[in-house]
Formats: C-alpha cells, structure tokens, sequence
C-alpha cells in the first residue's frame, strides 16, 4: 500500500497550512508524512511557508538578504576568493593523492558562523589552519537559510568536490533578518504553549538552572516561532534526505550546529588587545538583530530578554539533534554555554576568536571519529 493510502494521511497543502495555522498540534507523525517522497514537498514549498509565517513576499526576501550586497556583501566576496585561492593551491600540491590517507576535502555552506570577514576567526578560519584539511567554503555572512536552498549552489559543488565531510550552519539569519524576532516573542508572559509533559521531556537533560530560565523563557513565545521551528527542521530533512536518496554521497559525514545562547543588548565590547572592537560593533550594529524586536515588544528588561533567547536557542538545537538522529551520516554540534559571559562575544551573535576556536575543535573531533552520540557538546562547556 502507498503511503498516501494510509488512512489519516493529509495532502501536502493540508499540512502545510497546519503548520501555519495550529504549529503546536502538528505532530511528528504529520512531519514524517510532509517529508514523504511520494508527497513531493519541495524546497519552493518551504520557502513559500516562511514567507506566509513572516507575510513577506518573494522580492522582499531576496532583498532582505544582504548577503551579496552592500559592504558586507564586499567583505564576503574577498573572503571568500581568498578562501578558494588557499583551497585550489592546497588541491595544486596534490592534496587529494591517495597516498595522503589523512587529508580531508569538506564543502561548507552557510551563514557570519562560517564566514564573519576578515575581524575576527570563525570556525572556518580555525579549521582551516589544519594541514590535513581543504576547506571549500560557499559560505557568506548574512545569509538565509531559505535562499541556500533555493540556490541550490552546494549540489553542484558537492558533485564537483566530493568531500569526505559536509558542514552547514544556517537558519539565524532567517529568525533574525529586519526585526523578524518580533514576531516569535509576546509582550506578557502568558504560559508555556508547548503542553508541559512534552516540555519536561525535552529539559530532561539540562542543569536546574539552564531548566528554569527556559521554561521562563517558553512564556513569551509565540505559535509563529513553532511555524518556523517546523520550517527549518522540514528544510534540513529534506535537504539530508535528498543528498541520501541521491545514492552520491552516503559516505559523506555531515555535520550541523545551532549557535549558542546569545546575550541581547546594545552595549559595546572592548578588549584591550582588540581596540577596534566598540567601533565594529557600532558599525555592525550590534542590538539590532536581539536587543530592538525584543523592545519592539516592549520586552526591555535584561534578565527576561536572555531568558528568552536561551528558550530560543534550545528548541533550535534540539531540532537539529532530532533530525541528526534521523540520518545515520549526520552529527549535530551544540555550541550552548561556550560563550558564557558577556565578553565572551565580539558582538551580540558572534563569538570572540578564542570561542571559535573552542567550536572548532568539537567539529574536528567529529570530523575525525565516528563519534557514537550523534551529538557532540563543545569541551568546556559549563555542566
């Protein structure tokens, strides 16, 4: 019997508007039947969804993604010609001769984690610094997650290469671009919408601490942060599910990483090494991406404001530890509490270099090993 016979089994549109509508009833029963094969869900059906959950339309969104354009869009373009010009010489030198049984191609795709230009290392730039790895970077600061797809780009490239391994970091710029924020966050705290089995079920492995500040936290969200919360998880199936299905790259380790508990604020960072600091974070705009939807909402007080991004920052891990487990190939790095003080960030969504470097290191040890837990914690991580 096809799948699509089985009685209870909703059509492709039917789903899709659930997710908009009712996030908090869709089950993980109708995910399963939303990525079915034979119910042809495409990444122009993903993309569409996030755009009914932020009421955007197409122009709007490749507008907002500054990726390309602008001064950021500069700074990506020669990071990432120099990034090439290191890659095709390490690949001159003979780097993929089969004697050298250690070397590593990997293809990396993403978002400012991967690539944050030139002022500070990223995990990238650490990785990088590694002789046994060749790194082809398709990464830009300030990329969303949906055009990636969209683009479809790494497919070609993933032919092309072949690497052994497969990074991708991406969906903050799609939460976070021109105030998005505040649509996911409410003003009051009203309640936790998650029913509180499920909750307790999914902190039972957190510190009382860390417990306590994201079931405050979950009071202030809305059922649109779990209309994107479905979106991206379905956007990364699908993704991994087409490499699979694909029969090209089933010995190509893939690895995620869903950011760390950022500390939203307007203030400046200084580091007496690093002077230029308060200047780039005031360039940059340090606040606008955390800090200002949160006051949008007229959420003003510090210690909710973490709270709330900590509640955030959680679910999104926990998506991405959930589909890992879905794909024998794919690991999930969680970054949480590696940058535990303020001064721990360059500026509110990005780690210093040294943190960076912390992150680094987890993605080389499983790069490196077949590690057995399908998530990999960040060495020295507080807990």
């Amino acid at each position: 019997m096809s799948s699509l016979e089985i009685p209870g089994f909703k059509d492709k549109q039917e789903l899709i508007d659930k997710i908009v509508a009712y996030p908090l009833e869709f089950s993980e029963a109708e995910f399963k039947q939303l990525v079915d094969p034979e119910l042809q869900l495409n990444f122009a059906d993903l993309r569409q969804l996030l755009l009914r959950i932020f009421d955007l339309n197409e122009n709007s969104l490749l507008v907002e993604s500054d990726a390309t354009t602008g001064i950021l869009g500069l700074l990506n373009k020669l990071s990432t010609y120099f990034r090439h010009v290191h890659y095709y010489q390490k690949i001159k030198r003979g780097f993929r001769n089969p004697k050298y049984t250690k070397h590593k191609v990997i293809v990396a795709e993403g978002d400012s984690w991967f690539q944050f230009p030139f002022f500070i290392k990223d995990i990238l730039d650490w990785l990088s610094k590694e002789p046994n790895y060749a790194i082809y970077s398709l990464a830009y600061g300030g990329d969303w997650f949906t055009n990636i797809l969209y683009d479809e780009k790494y497919i070609e490239e993933l032919s092309i290469h072949r690497p052994e391994v497969f990074l991708i970091s991406g969906g903050g710029n799609d939460l976070l671009s021109f105030n998005r924020l505040a649509i996911m966050v409410k003003a009051k705290c009203t309640g936790p919408l998650r029913p509180a089995h499920e909750i307790e079920k999914m902190l039972a492995g957190e510190n009382e601490q860390d417990k306590a500040d994201i079931l405050t936290g979950y009071q202030y969200l809305t059922k649109d942060f779990y209309s994107f919360i479905w979106t991206i998880k379905a956007q990364y199936y699908q993704l991994f599910q087409r490499l699979r299905d694909s029969g090209k790259f089933n010995d190509m380790k893939i690895i995620t990483q869903g950011y760390d508990y950022a500390i939203p604020t307007y203030k400046t960072r200084w580091k007496k090494w690093y002077a230029l600091q308060p200047i780039l974070n005031l360039m940059i705009g340090s606040g606008k991406w955390l800090k200002r939807p949160l006051m949008i909402k007229g959420i003003t007080d510090e210690v909710t404001s973490q709270k709330i991004i900590k509640a955030i920052i959680f679910e999104v891990n926990y998506m991405f530890a959930d589909v890992a487990r879905s794909f024998k190939n794919v690991y999930h790095i969680d970054c949480r509490g590696t940058a535990s003080n303020f001064n721990d960030w360059f500026d509110e969504l990005h780690l210093h270099s040294e943190k960076f470097k912390q992150v680094a290191e987890a993605y080389k040890h499983c790069i490196e090993n077949s590690p057995g837990n399908k998530v990999i914690k960040v060495v020295g991580q507080p807990g």
